[in-house]
Parts: structure tokens; C-alpha cells; sequence
């Protein structure tokens, strides 16, 4: 007896919550009327609570929803929704973590609606399985009533048999001057596919650069987010000496699957001119820098002074020259310091005479 109220008590509390689930939603003035989702660049339009999406999604793909929701408030109750938010749950999807995006908030006017886009990328590293995604949009009436609605729908990562990804190819540094040794190639490969890859080649080459690495890998497994199904490593090498400036193009190549696949990417490493000089000049010019050029200017040359040469006109014919020597020709000139010489000499006289008397 005390079994059966127990199993019917539950039965009843069960279709409790089914009806008052029912209720809410039939209550909730916030609807979805339209849902379209884009899975690399495909679509699957108007799609319903508990559809699959058509389109299967696959390692690195761009997953697009666009949820377009609607207030159901008619014009005679005359409410605006206010605090609307979409958000698009993908369950579990990153290594048993949720990718989650939610939309800006909005208000919505009686019977109008408003469509948000929101975006994913699937990992490159992910479980070949089914994901549940889950959309729900809520917000609040101007009487404070929270409204909201949810749905769920399936989607479907599948991966091919064999395939890498080349997830890394970069030089360090990707342009040279002067110093040309060793340049470093960053590489990183990802098995994304459902197969182990057992014989891997890998090939970095160019001919100019003289640049040829071969290195055959060991087995990268297709198990996600373990170790064995990636590959990194870093190779040197050094630019010759005698290369011209330029760029050059260096190829990163992966031959996988016996061979009947390859992955590749390309970067590219500049080469400048170390330095010029500039004789003309007398400078130097360096191309690293600012391309200024320095001119060293020599002292000016000293010209020794050469004494002037007059040179006297001719004398008309019948001219006689005398030269007269210096106290003859200068007469006038001695007599006159000849007197002053007297004259100090008697006013000396005069005022010793003057200063004796006085004793």
C-alpha cells in the first residue's frame, strides 16, 4: 500500500513539472520565429526544437547561428520586452568543455522581432561525435514578468580519414641584414583526422637559400588532445653570404597517407643589403638605418703670402735719378729733433739750478 501512494506520488509530482514547464512556455511572450544555422558555408533554414542540423560540421569549420526572435505582446497589451538576450550553447564540444556566445541586449516593442548572429569555430582538435546545442533567449516584461524560451538541437562533427594541419610555419627573424645565421623555422603539424599516420615526410626547402631539411616523423595518432597527435619542432639555417637582397620564398611541405597526400604552406624571408659606402663622399651610407650621409670636408689648403712687387712706370727720356741717403734726404725732419732735444735738456737744467737755490 505504502509502495503504491510512494510510485504515484512521484507520477504525480513528474506531471507537475511537465505541466508547469508546458504553462511557462505557453505563457512566455518571447517566441522564435525563425532559426537558421550555417556550417562551412552551408545552410539549414527554419530549424526547429529537436531537429538535427543537416549540415555536418568538420574540424576548423565557421558555425553561424541566426536566431531571430519575436515580443507576442499584442498591440492592446502594449508591452516592450526589455533585457532580451540570445545565447547558443554547444555542449561539451572543446575536450568536454561548452563553447558558449551570447548576444548584446536589446528591447523589443510589441509585436516586432530582431534578429542576432552568433558565431563558432569548431577546434581543430575534436571528437568525432554528436553535440547537443542549446538556444535560449529571456527577458523582462515592463509589469517585471521574466519571460524566456528554449530549444535543442543536434549537431554532427564528422572528420575525414587522413588529414593533417599544418598549424604552424614561421621564421625568426623573417628579415636579415647583416647578421645572416641562424634563421629559425617554427613548424607544427595536427593530425585532425580518423587515422593514425605512420609514414610522415617532411620537406623545407629553397634552392636560392640553399635551404634543403628532410626529416621523415614518426607515427602521429588521431587521438584528440593527446600528445602523439601533434608534432613541433624548430630548424636552423644560415643565409650565404654572397646572396642578393630579395625575397624568398621558403616551402614547408608534409607528404602523409603513402604519399597520396601532402599539406603545405609557404613563408617568406627578406634579405636586405647589409651596408653601402659611399666613396664619392668620403662617408659612409648604412641602409639599416636612416639613409643619412655623412660628408667629411678637408681643412682649406694655406697659400704661402708673397710680398708685393710695385712696379714703377718708365721715366720720360732726359730724366735724371738721384738716390740720397736717409739723413741727407730727411734733413728737415732731423732738425726738428734735434731741438726738442735741446729743449728738455735746458728744462732739466732749469729746475735743478731752481731746487739748489731753495736748499
Amino acid at each position: 500500500m505504502v509502495k503504491i501512494k510512494l510510485k504515484s506520488l512521484l507520477i504525480s509530482f513528474v506531471i507537475f513539472i511537465f505541466l508547469m514547464s508546458v504553462a511557462h512556455a505557453v505563457g512566455s511572450k518571447l517566441l522564435f520565429s525563425d532559426i537558421d544555422v550555417k556550417v562551412g558555408g552551408k545552410s539549414d533554414k527554419n530549424v526547429k526544437d529537436g531537429d538535427r542540423i543537416d549540415r555536418d560540421a568538420e574540424p576548423g569549420d565557421t558555425i553561424e547561428f541566426r536566431v531571430e526572435v519575436k515580443n507576442n505582446f499584442t498591440s492592446a497589451e502594449n508591452l516592450k520586452i526589455e533585457n532580451v538576450e540570445v545565447e547558443v550553447t554547444i555542449e561539451e564540444i572543446d575536450d568536454g568543455d561548452d563553447f558558449e556566445e551570447s548576444s548584446k541586449d536589446f528591447d523589443l516593442r510589441h509585436g516586432r522581432d530582431k534578429r542576432s548572429t552568433l558565431k563558432f569555430e569548431i577546434p581543430l582538435e575534436v571528437e568525432e561525435d554528436d553535440f547537443q546545442v542549446i538556444i535560449r533567449v529571456d527577458g523582462e516584461d515592463e509589469n517585471g514578468t521574466d519571460h524566456e524560451r528554449e530549444i535543442t538541437l543536434t549537431l554532427e562533427v564528422d572528420k575525414e580519414s587522413h588529414l593533417l594541419s599544418l598549424t604552424r610555419s614561421s621564421l625568426s627573424p623573417n628579415t636579415v641584414s647583416c647578421s645572416r645565421r641562424n634563421v629559425q623555422l617554427s613548424v607544427g603539424l595536427l593530425n585532425i583526422g580518423n587515422e593514425d599516420e605512420d609514414d610522415v615526410n617532411l620537406h623545407i626547402f629553397n634552392t636560392e637559400l640553399a635551404v634543403d631539411i628532410r626529416e621523415d616523423l614518426q607515427e602521429i595518432t588521431a587521438e584528440p588532445f593527446e600528445d602523439e597527435s601533434k608534432f613541433s619542432k624548430i630548424y636552423s639555417f644560415n643565409v650565404p653570404s654572397t646572396i642578393e637582397a630579395g625575397s624568398y620564398p621558403v616551402t614547408v611541405r608534409a607528404l602523409y597517407d603513402n604519399n597520396r597526400r601532402k599539406v603545405e604552406n609557404t613563408v617568406t624571408l627578406t634579405v636586405n643589403a647589409c651596408g653601402t659606402t659611399d666613396t664619392k663622399q668620403g662617408g659612409t651610407t648604412d641602409s639599416k638605418g636612416d639613409n643619412s650621409v655623412v660628408v667629411v670636408t678637408p681643412p682649406p689648403k694655406t697659400t704661402p703670402e708673397v710680398p708685393t712687387i710695385v712696379i714703377q712706370p718708365p721715366l720720360p727720356p732726359g730724366t735724371t735719378v738721384t738716390q740720397e741717403g736717409f739723413f741727407k734726404g730727411n734733413a728737415f725732419v732731423i732738425s726738428i729733433i734735434a731741438i726738442e732735444i735741446i729743449a728738455v735738456i735746458a728744462g732739466i737744467i732749469l729746475l735743478v739750478t731752481l731746487f739748489a737755490r731753495r736748499d
